[in-house]
């Protein structure tokens, strides 16, 4: 991947979470940022500062293809993208069928799991939905939680 692709990768995310906050309240592209810092490879972080851009972001279809990403980046942004009316399990099977996606998956599923992000959600309820969702996330990829994040989730 050059540069120039990961630049674009950057500045798409921007745009898509611009204005837009997590559970938390901070601003999206600072979790997208984050995911994108814990993987190594150019492709890895271009997939991760993309990974969420039409679930929790704002990026028209055109824009993204416009972009011309490589398509290995474009098809691991597909998997981690969840469909309407698809269950986790058939998500993670997308997820699963891609080395790229899968990487990037468990670097999200560990900055979605950090202890001050689950700290500061806005109620226990949602607290312990997340933290089951990140749990059966793991679990179907063959790993569980705990051994991502390198300690107990609770």
């Amino acid at each position: 991947m050059a540069d120039h692709d990961l630049q674009r990768a950057i500045a798409l995310a921007a745009r898509a979470f611009d204005g837009r906050v997590d559970r938390q309240g901070d601003p999206y592209i600072a979790h997208a940022i984050r995911v994108m810092l814990d993987v190594d490879t150019d492709d890895e972080r271009a997939v991760a500062v993309l990974h969420d851009v039409f679930e929790w972001g704002q990026l028209p279809l055109r824009e993204f293809v416009s972009a011309k990403l490589p398509k290995r980046v474009v098809d691991a942004v597909d998997a981690l993208t969840k469909r309407e009316g698809q269950s986790l399990a058939e998500h993670i099977e997308r997820v699963r069928a891609s080395d790229l996606a899968s990487t990037v998956k468990i670097a999200d599923l560990r900055d979605n799991a950090l202890q001050w992000r689950l700290d500061r959600l806005p109620s226990k309820a949602t607290r312990e939905r997340l933290v089951a969702l990140y749990r059966d996330s793991a679990e179907l990829l063959g790993t569980s939680l705990d051994e991502i994040c390198g300690r107990a989730v609770t």
